[in-house]
């Protein structure tokens, strides 16, 4: 370990009582020492990004760089937090470190934000640097499912080139590396746990998959384990964009999802009434699963499978429904051209002249179901998800729940039909 790199952990390590002292040594000695020190990119407290960066000298009250553009200096309350951490500027000035306003860190994050459009489904990734490299973020429902994908940026350039993807355990959210030069990359959030219950936050993302970016601004209202409660006005196609903290402009989080307001006594005239919305944390450690992005999306189109059998299974039991989206969707499925055909039949019976006979529907609507609970069995036995990513394991195990519950009830309505 070089001494630079020792010193620096040694700031880590000393007691906070230390650390708030003005001018410690140990600060001073980085100072000394941070000549030749290079970063990918830095975002002053301004919102300017600054790439390819090699540090000149750091003193108690700036720091002179040079970058693509040329040679700057920052005075210590406009640096980035990793720099005012790491050179003790909040204690060499007297004052704490100047945050970034939430249009500052919006104005970087347009410039970060992806659109993603699958043949399934559309929704948000952005791009941020995390343990030496820039990945590619975004909630795992928004590629499950899509069989194509594109990542475009907002100038409309297409991104191509990605390595191997990386599904969190226990969470809705994957990371892709990126294997192509990007221009603009957010900050990650550090690990030891930034979200706080009031913190501002701005969450973006492609608001109703229109392939827009916006921004909502709003508050954090409750944090977990994995994740985060805010009241920034996000909705579908948002998923997968950025929850960025108010103060330093770090990536906090990842929209993942919403729920519906609640109508009991019990939520009446509380937030629990009204929508709330969702997102899963980045200031912790995640245990990732490398997983090609091909099989990831297989596994996607596998449990995919099974919801739309499950759901057609159930809109097969209402004649009301028979003409419905479902059936248009799937019109190729076996039970989907049973119904048609039934339906079909009916109809002919009560406008053809010929007395309609209650006992060969229900013997003809039977038939249709025992048909479609074997073909269910088949399906379900066939379907193997032990070595699937979490959240396709997850989905799939309430998919297998799901289908259990209907089988039962379609053995309960062919005996209800005899």
């Amino acid at each position: 370990m070089s001494r630079l790199a020792v010193t620096a952990l040694a700031i880590a390590l000393i007691p906070s009582s230390q650390a708030a002292e003005p001018e410690s040594r140990l600060h001073s000695l980085v100072r000394q020492h941070a000549a030749g020190m290079n970063f990918p990119e830095i975002l002053a407290k301004d919102g300017t990004s600054y790439r390819k960066v090699v540090i000149k000298e750091v003193t108690a009250a700036s720091v002179r760089f040079t970058h693509t553009e040329g040679e700057s200096t920052l005075p210590a309350t406009e640096c980035p937090v990793l720099w005012a951490d790491l050179f003790g500027f909040s204690g060499g000035t007297g004052e704490p470190a100047k945050p970034v306003t939430t249009v500052q860190a919006g104005n970087h994050a347009a410039r970060s934000i992806a659109v993603i459009e699958g043949d399934h489904s559309n929704g948000t990734g952005f791009f941020c640097r995390a343990e030496g490299r820039t990945y590619l973020y975004t909630a795992a429902h928004v590629l499950s499912g899509n069989a194509r994908l594109q990542v475009k940026l907002r100038n409309g350039t297409v991104v191509r080139k990605f390595g191997m993807l990386e599904a969190a355990e226990g969470a809705d959210l994957v990371r892709l590396p990126v294997e192509e030069e990007i221009s603009e990359a957010l900050d990650i959030a550090p690990e030891t746990g930034l979200a706080k219950v009031g913190e501002e936050v701005l969450a973006s993302g492609n608001a109703a998959g229109t392939g827009t970016v916006g921004f909502e601004k709003g508050k954090v209202l409750g944090v977990g384990p994995t994740s985060i409660e805010i009241d920034a006005e996000v909705i579908q196609g948002n998923s997968g964009g950025p929850i960025l903290d108010g103060r330093s402009g770090r990536a906090l989080g990842v929209v993942t999802h919403l729920t519906a307001a609640r109508e009991d006594r019990w939520a009446k005239d509380t937030r629990f009434s009204e929508v709330r919305r969702f997102g899963c944390r980045l200031d912790r450690e995640w245990e990732w699963k490398k997983i090609p992005i091909e099989a990831f999306l297989k596994e996607g189109r596998a449990v995919l499978a099974i919801q739309d059998q499950s759901e057609l299974m159930m809109a097969a039991l209402q004649p009301s429904q028979w003409k419905s989206e479902v059936f248009r969707r799937l019109s190729s499925n076996p039970l989907s051209r049973d119904i048609t055909a039934l339906d079909t039949w009916i109809e002919e019976q009560r406008t053809g002249g010929q007395k309609f006979s209650e006992t060969d529907r229900k013997k003809r609507f039977r038939g249709v179901l025992e048909s479609a609970r074997h073909r269910s069995r088949s399906q379900m036995t066939a379907f193997n998800h032990d070595g699937f990513t979490w959240f396709h394991r997850d989905a799939a195990d309430k998919e297998i729940r799901n289908r259990a519950e209907i089988d039962k009830v379609y053995e309960l309505s062919m005996m209800d039909l005899r």
